[in-house]
């Protein structure tokens, strides 16, 4: 008798606890794709055409690096090539360095108000989590996802543009 008493008390408990969490509505999940967010917000462009000026100011040096670096790494250079490919490497350090200070420079209130917009549209449709689509995919944090119903790009986009 007593074990059937306790069978009762654990179907019980079970049952006491399970419906519960049956009920509880399904979590939202989204996604962003923050590269064209930049895109769509206002002063994105000037932070392309930097990044596109920074590319192509940068292509003529990287052209003179991967020249000597062929001769160096061959064995083939002189002492004077060596010495001109360390100098050119770190130029071309600093030059990265420096533009890369200028593009977090100018994405910082971007990536404030992008952050914001997310935000506000995600609480407004009850979304508890929202993700970068790239990350998301790259990372392997996310297997599937129904690009149909939990992208909130377009959303976002028209938030910023407000």
């Amino acid at each position: 008798m007593k074990k059937f008493l306790h069978i009762i008390l654990a179907v019980a408990a079970t049952a006491a606890f399970t419906v519960p969490l049956a009920q509880t509505k399904a979590t939202k999940i989204g996604f962003v794709t923050s590269s064209l967010v930049l895109q769509g917000h206002p002063q994105g462009k000037i932070v392309l055409d930097q990044r596109k000026k920074a590319e192509d100011e940068l292509k003529p040096l990287v052209a003179q690096i991967q020249a000597l670096q062929a001769k160096v790494q061959g064995g083939q250079a002189t002492a004077v090539e060596r010495q001109q490919y360390e100098t050119l490497v770190k130029s071309y350090q600093a030059r990265v360095k420096a533009l890369s200070d200028k593009q977090t420079a100018l994405l910082a209130p971007i990536t404030k108000e992008v952050d914001a917009a997310v935000n506000k549209v995600a609480k407004a449709q009850g979304y508890v989590l929202v993700m970068d689509r790239a990350i998301a995919a790259s990372s392997g944090l996310v297997i599937y996802a129904d690009p149909d119903g939990t992208d909130l790009t377009d959303e976002v986009i028209a938030e910023v543009k407000k």
